[in-house]
């Protein structure tokens, strides 16, 4: 953009972008709303008159022409006159952040997490309160709940954590006041799948496990599905013994996962797709949670209560406990071959999709309708596909900017010297974008013996932030040094932050990194670590703010309306 006379684009952050008269813009690319009749930029004094405006944006080319004579490069995209009147909808699609298909089977954390509780006896000495702590006999760990007191009595309870760990019956103390009100699980997340959750192995049986995996990735890899069927023999029962008697249920899932991990089986490849990690039976409080071995558990987050970290060649069993029973988590996994700037092509291939896992306990013939056989559960997460990819974003722009005859070379040599290289100076190839979408008409009123029609234009804007940082709270306690940070509150999900530490462990600076889901101008965001008290701002970016009051200036304009998908919660459980 050329000649704005001292006011101002919008840079893809949403940032105001002061521009010298006559120069064009350094920060490619810009865009932003201009005046129709002087292309001059609105600035931030907004027209007030429901008048008419156009949407240009700069070129991301650095240089204007190619040799001596052949030009135009520069030169900017700019939309037909956008009228107010006529528009008929402004919205943002919010990237959506894949996660992978998380299946459960038997005794783990989500399926023993709780869903249910009876009505809390009243107690004495409590008040209202959220997040309270409770105790049980049983092995459960984490059930917070949200208390409504009246003189000192409990009057309702409602789950706040649901914890993992609990079984239906289990018996609960509100840990607070005089921690003499109880209630009772009444449901987990096992309670509403078939099968027995706690499922118990006999001596001298073959137990199988029936795996799909289903989805692009296999189709790609394969030309078929993927599917197998585990199996683990548990071993003669003690001598004299007429009865088959039950076993460490713990040795049938490392079996079944022990087969997953083997490249030498029949069916090789299954550690490509799926990550198992074995719960353990509980013993005496304590549950081990296993991992492959050769995994680095240093790596891992911090063990939750009653949780010890293991790889299950380690595992020594202590024999069966009774009423206890172990679980099976299987994480989908998988990445495709990627290539880098110097030899991109449009037409390689990305893949979206993520793995579906599905299981099953079968008999001997591969039935699983036979007998009621342990709980499979696949409601933790169904794997989401995810959008607002860099990938795509890099093919939508070429495509773009082929229309205008600034064609893409496949030749490495002939895209240096048209520029093309410089597509990969704009766009973040693992970054996410979000997507503002205007959609306007043009009325035709030249022929008034015709038919009236329209012409409809959609207006597309990607940009990599909504929202930008404001008011950074630097906290205390934080570790020294640069590195990703995870957030809670607001209203969205997801977001991660690259902070910067000092010495003194307090944050310094904040800029987002993943811009997660649902969030809101306004919300305030605490930064995980340290003393878990430093805070930031989220501000919408000027673009926003500039269209909506734009289109506030005519009563019968469309609001801007978000898109955003439902993140799954964060497992409890950590992979590396």
């Amino acid at each position: 953009m050329v000649n704005l006379n001292g006011s101002y684009v919008v840079d893809p952050s949403g940032n105001m972008l002061s521009v010298t008269p006559g120069v064009t813009p350094t920060t490619a690319p810009a865009y932003g709303l201009f005046y129709k009749d002087t292309y001059l930029s609105v600035g931030d004094t907004l027209p007030t008159d429901c008048c008419s405006l156009i949407l240009a944006g700069s070129s991301f080319y650095e240089n204007d022409k190619i040799g001596k004579f052949h030009g135009g490069y520069q030169e900017t995209n700019k939309s037909k006159e956008i009228n107010p009147k006529y528009v008929q909808s402004f919205y943002v699609v919010e990237p959506c952040t894949p996660q992978q298909a998380i299946v459960n089977i038997g005794k783990t954390p989500f399926n023993t997490a709780v869903t249910g509780i009876s009505t809390p006896s009243a107690g004495s000495g409590y008040s209202t309160a959220s997040g309270v702590a409770t105790t049980t006999s049983g092995n459960g760990n984490g059930l917070t709940v949200d208390v409504t007191a009246a003189a000192g009595s409990v009057t309702a309870a409602v789950i706040n954590n649901p914890g993992y760990g609990y079984s239906v019956g289990d018996s609960v103390i509100i840990a607070a006041g005089g921690s003499d009100s109880t209630f009772t699980i009444t449901s987990v997340n096992g309670s509403s799948v078939d099968g027995e959750c706690c499922f118990e192995f006999l001596c001298d049986e073959t137990y199988y496990l029936r795996l799909d995996i289903k989805g692009s990735p296999a189709l790609r890899f394969l030309n078929h599905q993927v599917y197998n069927t585990l199996d683990y023999y548990t071993g003669c029962c003690a001598p004299g013994v007429l009865a088959p008697t039950p076993v460490d249920s713990t040795l049938v899932m490392i079996g079944w996962a022990s087969q997953i991990m083997d490249t030498t089986r029949n069916v090789p490849y299954l550690a490509d797709f799926i990550y198992p990690v074995v719960i353990s039976e509980t013993v005496a409080g304590n549950t081990y949670w296993l991992y492959p071995p050769g995994t680095d558990l240093t790596a891992l987050a911090p063990a939750p209560t009653g949780v010890t970290y293991g790889t299950w060649d380690t595992y020594v069993s202590p024999g069966h406990t009774a009423n206890e029973c172990a679980g099976l988590v299987l994480f989908g996994a998988y990445v495709d071959t990627t290539f880098g700037n110097c030899s991109f092509q449009v037409s390689d291939f990305y893949e979206v999709e993520p793995i579906q896992i599905y299981a099953s306990m079968v008999d001997y013939t591969g039935d699983p309708c036979k007998f009621e056989g342990i709980c499979v559960n696949r409601n933790e997460c169904l794997g989401i596909q995810g959008n607002g990819f860099g990938e795509t974003v890099l093919r939508d722009l070429i495509l773009s900017e082929s229309y205008r005859q600034n064609f893409f070379a496949t030749d490495i040599r002939i895209r240096e010297i048209t520029q093309g290289d410089n597509v990969f100076n704009v766009i973040n190839r693992n970054a996410r974008y979000h997507r503002y979408y205007l959609l306007h008409s043009v009325p035709r009123f030249n022929n008034p013996t015709g038919v009236f029609d329209n012409d409809r234009y959609m207006l597309e804007v990607i940009t990599n932030q909504r929202f930008t940082l404001t008011t950074l709270v630097g906290g205390t306690g934080y570790a020294s040094g640069t590195y990703t940070a995870t957030t809670t509150g607001g209203n969205g999900t997801g977001m991660t932050l690259t902070i910067t530490v000092s010495g003194a462990g307090v944050v310094t600076s904040a800029t987002i990194l993943n811009p997660g889901n649902g969030y809101q101008a306004g919300d305030t965001l605490t930064i995980v670590g340290g003393n878990n008290d430093a805070t930031v701002d989220l501000v919408g970016s000027t673009f926003e703010s500039v269209v909506n009051s734009w289109l506030g200036t005519c009563a019968q304009c469309p609001e801007l309306e978000t898109v955003s998908c439902t993140p799954c919660s964060t497992s409890v459980i950590d992979i590396p």
